[in-house]
């Protein structure tokens, strides 16, 4: 149709220019709009709006975001009772499981190439596997105390509704990085595959390539009416990531990239693997902020919760500390597998580090791509729907497609100018995903437990040094990963 065709031309133009002249652009289509909706109004539709996980990965999707509708959103729906446990599991390992975890490997090679170093880093992740899956248990906590059955009930209900709107903010921003990260893993699959099919010219850039993407394909989708025909493509992730831990497997297995093996001899003297014994203690915290990234989910734990019926602690901790277990193990394999595979050469993206011409790599990249495609409308609807609930704004359909014309060329802009994701998925996951995963569960169960009136046990106690924790490793965090990112600082 000639509406798409001409916004899509909009977003070249868009997309060639700078991320300041994107940013004004959805500043205009808002109208600058400054919040005047009461405090109440905006914690009751913010968090049913934004998008319930913000990470590089989609492999849940609401009935809401499906179908495009900008009101209230409702992350997920399973029906049935005890034995439905194992469905939940598996749907909770999905939301879990994303393609964050495709940069942990670099997390290693930022603090040292020593192969001895994958046992304390497969001991940070359990650490924080266990962390991030006590601090969704404690959410599920709260909901018996309080009776809330959102994460915004969670926060209204226990530390106050006047303030709900800060978790709705945090969530809503991290849908932006989420958008953006897609945006950079676009471009580097894009550019790798044309490579490995011989393409030259026009398409071999990745600016350029990143740009068609974003204006016929990426725009058409996020200018959709109707979401469902991308409902099923969760699986799709799911599939792209388990293909990519057992290649990566096979691959290290093989030996093919030591130096005796076929595909060593392809790849450049930059990408080759690098071992030795550095070892710089203060850069584990970026291996930890990624991890944040890694293990995120925790919007959705009261629809778990409530899905268990009845409610019972007993049964949501089993579902709880199965799942973090099971997404854990795939985190902790892809994370060892690359680093012993490229040392210190890891890139932040693993699939980069693999030869261009390496079919198994390729199928990869074909899968994780067009998960990703297909996935990043739907964290643009939760990123749109967010924003436009924090301004109490119902939009237009001609602002809902301006959004998306803002949105598609300012994540583009940004990609085509830093392509450097273990930088944001770390710097992310350090300020928001230690927020939403430490900070704001720890919160929520404190004044619950006191509000309340249960006893203060040990869980209570416990809460106050996870928040302490998450703020120490969010500012900190975010800290060491703009030093090592932009300066050189810490070399």
């Amino acid at each position: 149709p000639l509406h798409i065709i001409s916004r899509a031309m909009l977003s070249l133009r868009c997309a060639a220019g700078t991320a300041l002249s994107a940013i004004l652009l959805i500043e205009a289509v808002n109208g600058l709009h400054v919040p005047t909706a009461s405090a109440p109004t905006l914690a009751q539709s913010v968090l049913k709006a934004s998008a319930r996980r913000a990470e590089p990965s989609l492999l849940r999707t609401s009935a809401a975001q499906r179908k495009g509708e900008v009101a209230s959103q409702q992350p997920l729906r399973l029906k049935g009772g005890d034995g439905a446990l194992v469905s939940y599991m598996f749907a909770l390992f999905k939301a879990i499981v994303g393609s964050g975890i495709l940069s942990l490997s670099s997390g290693i090679a930022a603090f040292s190439n020593d192969k001895k170093m994958i046992w304390p880093a497969v001991a940070v992740s359990g650490v924080f596997g266990f962390l991030s899956a006590y601090c969704y248990a404690l959410i599920g906590q709260v909901c018996e105390l309080t009776g809330a059955r959102t994460f915004q009930d969670c926060w209204a209900k226990s530390i106050g509704e006047s303030t709900a709107w800060i978790p709705g903010l945090a969530c809503t921003l991290q849908t932006a990085v989420a958008c953006t990260c897609y945006s950079i893993i676009i471009g580097d699959l894009g550019r790798d595959l044309t490579k490995a099919f011989g393409v030259q010219g026009f398409f071999a850039n990745r600016e350029k390539l990143l740009m068609t993407v974003a204006a016929l394909v990426l725009l058409p989708l996020c200018l959709l009416r109707s979401f469902a025909m991308l409902a099923y493509t969760s699986m799709l992730g799911v599939a792209g990531v388990l293909y990519v831990a057992v290649f990566m497997t096979l691959r290290w297995f093989q030996g093919e990239y030591t130096p005796s093996g076929t595909m060593y001899k392809q790849l450049p003297a930059s990408g080759l693997p690098s071992y030795g014994t550095s070892f710089q203690p203060v850069k584990t915290l970026i291996l930890m902020a990624m991890l944040n990234t890694a293990y995120h989910a925790h919007y959705d734990a009261p629809r778990f919760f409530h899905q268990i019926q009845p409610p019972s602690m007993s049964k949501f901790n089993t579902l709880v500390y199965t799942s973090f277990a099971a997404a854990a193990v795939i985190c902790s394999l892809i994370m060892v597998v690359g680093f012993l595979t490229f040392g210190g050469n890891a890139s932040s993206l693993i699939l980069n580090s693999y030869a261009s011409k390496d079919l198994l790599a390729i199928l990869g990249r074909l899968g994780c791509g067009a998960s990703i495609t297909f996935s990043y409308p739907l964290v643009f609807n939760g990123f749109r729907t967010g924003t436009f609930a924090l301004f109490g704004h119902k939009p237009s359909t001609l602002q809902n497609d301006l959004f998306a014309v803002g949105t598609v060329a300012a994540t583009t802009s940004i990609a085509m100018v830093m392509n450097d994701l273990g930088f944001m998925v770390s710097f992310a996951g350090a300020l928001l995903g230690s927020s939403i995963i430490y900070v704001f569960p720890a919160m929520m169960h404190i004044a619950a437990s006191k509000t309340k009136g249960s006893e203060l046990g040990t869980a209570y106690y416990a809460s106050h040094g996870i928040a302490g924790l998450g703020v120490v490793l969010g500012l900190v965090g975010a800290l060491v990963s703009y030093l090592k990112s932009f300066t050189n600082v810490l070399d």
